[in-house]
Protein backbone atom coordinates (compact mmCIF):
# COMPACT_ATOMS: atom_id res chain seq x y z
CA UNK A 1 0.00 0.00 0.00
CA UNK A 2 1.50 3.13 -1.04
CA UNK A 3 0.60 6.46 1.61
CA UNK A 4 0.52 9.75 1.01
CA UNK A 5 1.26 12.99 3.30
CA UNK A 6 1.98 16.93 2.65
CA UNK A 7 4.62 19.15 4.69
CA UNK A 8 4.28 21.91 7.34
CA UNK A 9 1.36 23.88 6.14
CA UNK A 10 -2.36 23.17 5.82
CA UNK A 11 -4.60 25.17 3.40
CA UNK A 12 -8.40 25.69 5.06
CA UNK A 13 -7.78 24.20 8.02
CA UNK A 14 -9.43 26.63 11.12
CA UNK A 15 -6.77 27.59 13.65
CA UNK A 16 -3.46 25.83 11.82
CA UNK A 17 -1.74 28.93 11.01
CA UNK A 18 1.73 29.00 12.49
CA UNK A 19 3.46 32.64 13.88
CA UNK A 20 7.21 33.21 13.47
CA UNK A 21 8.63 35.57 15.77
CA UNK A 22 12.05 37.48 14.70
CA UNK A 23 15.17 37.80 17.22
CA UNK A 24 14.63 41.32 18.26
CA UNK A 25 10.86 40.74 19.69
CA UNK A 26 11.59 36.92 20.95
CA UNK A 27 11.17 38.31 24.63
CA UNK A 28 10.40 35.44 27.05
CA UNK A 29 6.87 36.36 27.26
CA UNK A 30 6.77 36.73 23.08
CA UNK A 31 8.31 33.31 22.97
CA UNK A 32 5.85 31.73 25.58
CA UNK A 33 2.56 33.18 23.56
CA UNK A 34 4.13 32.26 20.22
CA UNK A 35 4.83 28.80 21.22
CA UNK A 36 1.75 27.99 22.81
CA UNK A 37 -0.22 29.16 19.68
CA UNK A 38 2.09 27.20 17.45
CA UNK A 39 1.24 24.09 19.49
CA UNK A 40 -2.08 24.63 19.68
CA UNK A 41 -1.68 24.93 15.69
CA UNK A 42 0.26 21.85 14.99
CA UNK A 43 -2.87 20.01 17.57
CA UNK A 44 -5.36 21.06 15.23
CA UNK A 45 -3.22 19.75 12.19
CA UNK A 46 -2.79 16.55 13.66
CA UNK A 47 -6.74 16.49 14.10
CA UNK A 48 -7.56 17.62 11.11
CA UNK A 49 -5.05 14.69 9.68
CA UNK A 50 -6.62 12.07 11.73
CA UNK A 51 -10.43 13.31 10.43
CA UNK A 52 -9.69 13.06 6.93
CA UNK A 53 -7.38 9.87 6.82
CA UNK A 54 -4.06 11.47 6.16
CA UNK A 55 -1.42 8.85 7.66
CA UNK A 56 1.93 11.25 7.61
CA UNK A 57 2.66 14.83 7.54
CA UNK A 58 5.73 17.22 8.31
CA UNK A 59 6.44 19.28 11.30
CA UNK A 60 7.40 22.96 10.19
CA UNK A 61 10.91 23.82 11.63
CA UNK A 62 9.58 27.06 12.56
CA UNK A 63 7.29 25.07 15.58
CA UNK A 64 9.40 26.48 17.87
CA UNK A 65 10.89 29.90 16.38
CA UNK A 66 14.47 30.51 17.00
CA UNK A 67 15.01 27.38 18.50
CA UNK A 68 18.53 26.70 18.22
CA UNK A 69 19.79 30.34 17.51
CA UNK A 70 22.88 30.65 20.24
CA UNK A 71 21.08 34.28 21.53
CA UNK A 72 17.53 32.66 22.28
CA UNK A 73 17.99 31.20 25.83
CA UNK A 74 14.12 30.34 26.60
CA UNK A 75 13.58 26.70 28.00
CA UNK A 76 11.02 25.52 25.93
CA UNK A 77 11.05 21.91 26.96
CA UNK A 78 10.53 23.28 30.63
CA UNK A 79 8.32 26.08 29.62
CA UNK A 80 5.89 23.81 27.51
CA UNK A 81 5.89 20.89 29.55
CA UNK A 82 2.19 20.69 29.85
CA UNK A 83 1.47 21.49 25.93
CA UNK A 84 4.04 18.85 25.00
CA UNK A 85 2.52 15.73 26.91
CA UNK A 86 -1.27 17.05 25.46
CA UNK A 87 0.34 16.66 21.89
CA UNK A 88 2.51 13.70 22.76
CA UNK A 89 -0.95 11.68 23.94
CA UNK A 90 -2.48 13.41 20.77
CA UNK A 91 0.06 11.37 18.58
CA UNK A 92 -0.23 8.65 20.00
CA UNK A 93 -3.87 8.59 19.80
CA UNK A 94 -3.74 9.80 16.01
CA UNK A 95 -0.96 7.47 14.82
CA UNK A 96 0.05 10.40 12.24
CA UNK A 97 3.71 9.37 11.12
CA UNK A 98 5.63 13.00 11.40
CA UNK A 99 8.85 13.92 10.09
CA UNK A 100 10.79 17.36 9.87
CA UNK A 101 12.80 18.75 7.71
CA UNK A 102 15.76 21.37 8.83
CA UNK A 103 16.38 24.21 5.84
CA UNK A 104 18.88 25.10 3.28
CA UNK A 105 21.54 26.71 6.01
CA UNK A 106 21.56 23.22 8.15
CA UNK A 107 24.79 22.01 6.26
CA UNK A 108 26.45 19.76 7.79
CA UNK A 109 29.43 18.73 5.09
CA UNK A 110 30.07 22.91 5.31
CA UNK A 111 34.34 23.51 5.21
CA UNK A 112 33.60 26.61 8.27
CA UNK A 113 33.52 24.80 11.34
CA UNK A 114 30.82 27.23 12.17
CA UNK A 115 28.67 26.33 9.55
CA UNK A 116 28.63 22.47 11.23
CA UNK A 117 28.33 23.71 14.36
CA UNK A 118 25.01 25.82 13.66
CA UNK A 119 24.09 22.21 11.98
CA UNK A 120 24.38 20.55 14.73
CA UNK A 121 22.73 22.10 17.54
CA UNK A 122 19.76 22.57 14.81
CA UNK A 123 19.32 19.28 14.16
CA UNK A 124 19.59 18.77 17.62
CA UNK A 125 16.91 21.03 18.41
CA UNK A 126 14.72 18.81 15.72
CA UNK A 127 15.69 15.46 17.68
CA UNK A 128 14.51 16.87 20.88
CA UNK A 129 11.60 18.05 19.35
CA UNK A 130 10.39 14.82 18.30
CA UNK A 131 11.40 13.18 22.10
CA UNK A 132 9.56 15.74 23.27
CA UNK A 133 6.45 14.47 21.33
CA UNK A 134 7.06 10.75 22.09
CA UNK A 135 7.41 9.85 18.20
CA UNK A 136 9.12 7.02 17.56
CA UNK A 137 12.11 6.07 15.40
CA UNK A 138 9.76 5.85 12.33
CA UNK A 139 9.52 10.10 12.64
CA UNK A 140 12.45 11.38 10.60
CA UNK A 141 14.61 13.81 10.14
CA UNK A 142 15.30 14.49 6.40
CA UNK A 143 18.71 16.22 5.28
CA UNK A 144 20.05 17.04 2.01
CA UNK A 145 23.70 16.15 1.69
CA UNK A 146 24.65 20.12 1.45
CA UNK A 147 27.17 21.30 -0.97
CA UNK A 148 29.95 20.72 -3.29
CA UNK A 149 32.88 22.95 -2.37
CA UNK A 150 34.22 22.34 -5.42
CA UNK A 151 35.62 18.85 -4.32
CA UNK A 152 32.64 16.57 -4.25
CA UNK A 153 34.41 13.63 -3.26
CA UNK A 154 35.70 15.35 -0.10
CA UNK A 155 32.07 16.88 0.84
CA UNK A 156 30.63 13.54 1.06
CA UNK A 157 33.52 12.29 3.17
CA UNK A 158 33.47 15.66 5.33
CA UNK A 159 29.96 14.80 5.47
CA UNK A 160 30.02 11.20 6.72
CA UNK A 161 32.60 12.26 9.16
CA UNK A 162 30.53 14.91 10.70
CA UNK A 163 27.43 12.54 10.49
CA UNK A 164 28.90 9.98 12.89
CA UNK A 165 29.94 12.16 15.32
CA UNK A 166 26.47 13.15 15.73
CA UNK A 167 25.12 12.81 19.07
CA UNK A 168 23.19 9.43 19.03
CA UNK A 169 19.64 10.13 19.49
CA UNK A 170 20.28 13.09 16.67
CA UNK A 171 22.14 10.06 14.67
CA UNK A 172 19.43 7.71 15.01
CA UNK A 173 16.69 9.68 13.48
CA UNK A 174 18.66 11.25 10.51
CA UNK A 175 17.71 10.45 6.63
CA UNK A 176 19.65 11.97 3.69
CA UNK A 177 17.84 13.27 0.70
CA UNK A 178 19.34 13.77 -3.33
CA UNK A 179 18.97 17.11 -4.61
CA UNK A 180 18.32 18.60 -8.19
CA UNK A 181 21.79 19.93 -8.74
CA UNK A 182 25.21 18.51 -6.72
CA UNK A 183 24.43 14.89 -5.04
CA UNK A 184 22.50 12.05 -6.97
CA UNK A 185 20.60 9.11 -5.22
CA UNK A 186 23.53 6.98 -5.74
CA UNK A 187 25.64 9.88 -3.70
CA UNK A 188 23.03 9.79 -1.03
CA UNK A 189 23.47 5.92 -0.75
CA UNK A 190 27.23 6.03 -0.68
CA UNK A 191 26.73 8.61 2.75
CA UNK A 192 24.02 6.27 3.71
CA UNK A 193 25.74 3.01 3.89
CA UNK A 194 28.92 4.35 5.75
CA UNK A 195 26.87 6.15 8.12
CA UNK A 196 24.19 3.26 8.04
CA UNK A 197 21.31 5.67 7.43
CA UNK A 198 18.25 5.07 5.28
CA UNK A 199 17.83 7.21 2.05
CA UNK A 200 14.90 8.76 1.12
CA UNK A 201 14.68 8.95 -2.75
CA UNK A 202 13.35 12.05 -4.00
CA UNK A 203 11.84 11.51 -7.58
CA UNK A 204 11.82 15.00 -8.57
CA UNK A 205 15.24 15.69 -7.71
CA UNK A 206 16.15 12.49 -9.37
CA UNK A 207 14.28 13.65 -12.96
CA UNK A 208 16.66 16.59 -12.86
CA UNK A 209 19.60 15.39 -11.43
CA UNK A 210 20.39 11.52 -12.11
CA UNK A 211 22.87 9.30 -11.78
CA UNK A 212 24.81 8.00 -15.11
CA UNK A 213 23.28 4.56 -14.71
CA UNK A 214 20.26 2.56 -13.79
CA UNK A 215 16.67 3.57 -14.57
CA UNK A 216 14.18 4.88 -11.75
CA UNK A 217 12.89 2.08 -10.56
CA UNK A 218 16.21 0.60 -9.80
CA UNK A 219 17.02 4.04 -7.70
CA UNK A 220 14.11 3.64 -5.62
CA UNK A 221 14.82 -0.45 -5.22
CA UNK A 222 18.48 0.63 -3.76
CA UNK A 223 16.83 3.28 -1.97
CA UNK A 224 14.07 1.53 0.10
CA UNK A 225 16.73 -1.60 1.13
CA UNK A 226 18.50 0.92 3.16
CA UNK A 227 15.17 1.38 5.60
CA UNK A 228 15.18 -1.48 8.44
CA UNK A 229 12.15 -1.91 10.72
CA UNK A 230 13.52 0.55 13.11
CA UNK A 231 12.94 3.06 10.64
CA UNK A 232 9.82 2.66 9.77
CA UNK A 233 8.07 2.31 6.28
CA UNK A 234 10.64 3.32 3.42
CA UNK A 235 9.98 7.15 2.55
CA UNK A 236 9.95 8.85 -1.00
CA UNK A 237 9.37 12.68 -1.64
CA UNK A 238 7.33 13.40 -4.85
CA UNK A 239 6.56 16.80 -6.45
CA UNK A 240 5.87 18.51 -10.29
CA UNK A 241 7.29 21.23 -11.92
CA UNK A 242 5.36 24.49 -11.80
CA UNK A 243 4.47 24.96 -15.92
CA UNK A 244 6.21 27.92 -17.08
CA UNK A 245 8.55 28.12 -13.66
CA UNK A 246 12.68 28.00 -13.35
CA UNK A 247 13.44 23.99 -13.45
CA UNK A 248 12.47 22.84 -9.62
CA UNK A 249 10.37 24.44 -8.47
CA UNK A 250 7.19 23.20 -7.25
CA UNK A 251 3.78 23.15 -8.75
CA UNK A 252 0.65 24.53 -7.67
CA UNK A 253 -1.31 21.29 -6.74
CA UNK A 254 -0.59 17.64 -8.32
CA UNK A 255 -1.65 16.92 -11.18
CA UNK A 256 -3.93 14.22 -11.46
CA UNK A 257 -2.45 12.22 -14.90
CA UNK A 258 1.28 12.90 -14.48
CA UNK A 259 0.58 11.38 -10.44
CA UNK A 260 -1.51 8.36 -11.60
CA UNK A 261 1.57 7.36 -13.57
CA UNK A 262 3.91 7.96 -11.09
CA UNK A 263 1.29 6.17 -8.58
CA UNK A 264 1.18 2.81 -11.13
CA UNK A 265 4.75 2.69 -10.97
CA UNK A 266 5.15 1.98 -7.56
CA UNK A 267 3.44 -1.28 -7.50
CA UNK A 268 2.76 -3.55 -4.45
CA UNK A 269 5.55 -1.56 -2.96
CA UNK A 270 5.18 -0.71 0.73
CA UNK A 271 6.26 3.01 0.80
CA UNK A 272 5.26 6.37 2.34
CA UNK A 273 5.46 8.89 -0.08
CA UNK A 274 5.47 12.92 1.20
CA UNK A 275 4.19 15.30 -1.68
CA UNK A 276 5.68 18.27 -1.61
CA UNK A 277 3.81 20.95 -3.16
CA UNK A 278 2.08 24.35 -2.58
CA UNK A 279 -1.15 23.34 -2.31
CA UNK A 280 -0.42 20.78 0.68
CA UNK A 281 -2.85 18.81 2.33
CA UNK A 282 -5.48 19.67 -0.27
CA UNK A 283 -3.34 17.55 -2.91
CA UNK A 284 -2.03 14.99 -0.08
CA UNK A 285 -6.12 14.59 0.64
CA UNK A 286 -6.56 14.34 -3.86
CA UNK A 287 -3.99 11.56 -4.33
CA UNK A 288 -5.44 9.53 -1.31
CA UNK A 289 -8.55 9.75 -3.13
CA UNK A 290 -7.69 9.28 -6.58
CA UNK A 291 -5.55 5.72 -4.87
CA UNK A 292 -8.45 4.77 -2.47
CA UNK A 293 -10.31 1.76 -4.16
CA UNK A 294 -14.42 1.90 -3.35
CA UNK A 295 -14.33 5.73 -2.01
CA UNK A 296 -17.06 6.64 -0.35
CA UNK A 297 -19.56 8.82 -1.65
CA UNK A 298 -19.38 11.18 0.98
CA UNK A 299 -15.38 11.54 1.03
CA UNK A 300 -16.36 13.96 -2.52
CA UNK A 301 -19.11 14.95 -0.84
CA UNK A 302 -17.44 16.49 1.71
CA UNK A 303 -14.82 18.15 -0.29
CA UNK A 304 -17.28 19.20 -3.02
CA UNK A 305 -18.70 21.74 0.10
CA UNK A 306 -15.15 23.03 0.16
CA UNK A 307 -14.56 23.64 -3.50
CA UNK A 308 -18.19 24.75 -4.70
CA UNK A 309 -18.34 28.23 -3.87
CA UNK A 310 -14.65 28.35 -5.77
CA UNK A 311 -16.12 25.97 -8.68
CA UNK A 312 -18.66 28.74 -8.86
CA UNK A 313 -16.41 31.70 -9.18
CA UNK A 314 -14.61 30.14 -12.02
CA UNK A 315 -17.79 28.40 -14.28
CA UNK A 316 -20.90 28.06 -13.72
CA UNK A 317 -21.53 24.87 -15.78
CA UNK A 318 -18.60 23.08 -14.17
CA UNK A 319 -20.51 23.78 -11.06
CA UNK A 320 -23.70 22.36 -12.26
CA UNK A 321 -22.39 19.21 -13.85
CA UNK A 322 -20.34 18.35 -10.87
CA UNK A 323 -23.40 18.52 -8.67
CA UNK A 324 -25.25 16.28 -11.24
CA UNK A 325 -21.98 14.07 -10.86
CA UNK A 326 -22.26 13.37 -7.22
CA UNK A 327 -25.64 12.76 -7.34
CA UNK A 328 -24.13 9.21 -8.55
CA UNK A 329 -24.24 6.27 -6.39
CA UNK A 330 -20.44 5.64 -6.72
CA UNK A 331 -19.12 9.02 -8.09
CA UNK A 332 -15.46 8.19 -9.43
CA UNK A 333 -12.99 10.35 -8.11
CA UNK A 334 -11.00 10.66 -11.09
CA UNK A 335 -14.11 12.14 -12.78
CA UNK A 336 -14.49 14.66 -10.31
CA UNK A 337 -10.65 15.57 -10.00
CA UNK A 338 -10.25 16.10 -13.81
CA UNK A 339 -13.13 18.85 -13.72
CA UNK A 340 -11.82 20.37 -10.52
CA UNK A 341 -8.46 20.78 -12.15
CA UNK A 342 -10.27 21.50 -15.57
CA UNK A 343 -12.24 24.48 -13.77
CA UNK A 344 -9.88 25.78 -11.91
CA UNK A 345 -6.85 26.50 -14.47
CA UNK A 346 -9.99 29.08 -16.14
CA UNK A 347 -9.67 32.36 -14.87
CA UNK A 348 -12.63 33.90 -13.24
CA UNK A 349 -14.29 36.62 -14.98
CA UNK A 350 -16.21 38.97 -13.38
CA UNK A 351 -19.87 38.58 -13.67
CA UNK A 352 -19.04 34.94 -12.03
CA UNK A 353 -17.40 36.24 -8.99
CA UNK A 354 -19.68 38.50 -8.36
CA UNK A 355 -22.47 35.80 -8.49
CA UNK A 356 -20.63 33.31 -6.17
CA UNK A 357 -20.00 36.04 -3.53
CA UNK A 358 -23.13 36.79 -3.58
CA UNK A 359 -23.73 32.70 -2.54
CA UNK A 360 -21.69 33.47 0.05
CA UNK A 361 -23.06 36.40 1.32
CA UNK A 362 -26.22 34.85 2.07
CA UNK A 363 -24.94 33.31 4.58
CA UNK A 364 -24.22 36.15 6.73
CA UNK A 365 -25.71 38.89 5.52
CA UNK A 366 -28.13 38.57 8.43
CA UNK A 367 -24.67 39.21 10.63
CA UNK A 368 -23.64 42.30 8.90
CA UNK A 369 -23.68 45.58 10.32
CA UNK A 370 -25.31 48.22 8.48
CA UNK A 371 -22.09 49.84 7.93
CA UNK A 372 -20.31 46.21 6.82
CA UNK A 373 -22.92 45.71 4.58
CA UNK A 374 -22.57 49.38 2.69
CA UNK A 375 -19.03 48.15 2.02
CA UNK A 376 -19.60 45.03 0.60
CA UNK A 377 -22.04 46.16 -1.54
CA UNK A 378 -19.54 48.75 -3.00
CA UNK A 379 -16.73 46.07 -3.27
CA UNK A 380 -19.34 43.92 -5.00
CA UNK A 381 -20.32 47.02 -7.67
CA UNK A 382 -17.10 46.94 -7.93
CA UNK A 383 -16.29 43.20 -8.65
CA UNK A 384 -19.14 43.77 -11.48
CA UNK A 385 -16.77 45.62 -13.49
CA UNK A 386 -13.68 45.01 -12.49
CA UNK A 387 -11.85 41.34 -11.23
CA UNK A 388 -9.04 42.77 -9.07
CA UNK A 389 -12.06 43.86 -6.54
CA UNK A 390 -12.27 40.24 -5.41
CA UNK A 391 -9.80 39.60 -2.99
CA UNK A 392 -11.16 43.01 -1.13
CA UNK A 393 -14.43 41.22 -1.45
CA UNK A 394 -13.59 37.89 0.15
CA UNK A 395 -11.54 40.05 2.87
CA UNK A 396 -14.69 41.38 4.41
CA UNK A 397 -16.83 37.92 3.19
CA UNK A 398 -13.95 35.96 5.63
CA UNK A 399 -13.94 38.30 8.29
CA UNK A 400 -17.97 38.05 9.11
CA UNK A 401 -17.57 34.24 8.96
CA UNK A 402 -14.66 34.02 11.19
CA UNK A 403 -16.30 36.79 13.62
CA UNK A 404 -19.58 34.74 13.52
CA UNK A 405 -18.30 31.51 13.42
CA UNK A 406 -19.62 30.21 10.65
CA UNK A 407 -17.62 26.65 10.60
CA UNK A 408 -19.31 25.97 6.74
CA UNK A 409 -17.68 28.99 5.45
CA UNK A 410 -14.48 28.99 7.42
CA UNK A 411 -13.72 25.33 6.23
CA UNK A 412 -14.49 26.55 2.33
CA UNK A 413 -11.69 27.09 0.26
CA UNK A 414 -13.10 30.15 -1.70
CA UNK A 415 -11.08 32.12 0.76
CA UNK A 416 -7.88 30.53 0.34
CA UNK A 417 -7.44 29.14 -3.44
Amino acid sequence: MIRYGFACKTIGVPHADLTALTLARATDENMLIVCRHNLRALANMLRYCAAVRIPLMRISSDIIPLASHPQNSFDWRARLQPELNDLRALLAQTGVRVSMHPGQYTVLNSPRHDVVEKAVADLRFHAEFLDALGAGQNARLVLHLGGGYGDKNAAMHRLAENVLALPPQVRDRLSLENDERVYTIADALQVCGRCGLPAIFDIFHHSLNPPDHGDTAYWLDQATETWSAQHGRPKLHYSQQLPGGKPGMHSRFIAMREFMEFHRCLGQRELDVMLEVKDKNLSALKCLHLTQPQLARRELTEQWARYKYLVLEHDQAAYTAIRAMLKAEAPEPAAFYALLEQTLAKQPQPGQARNAAEHVWGYVDGFATPAETRRLRAAMDDLQQNIAALPRVKRQLLALAERHNIAYLRHSLYFYL
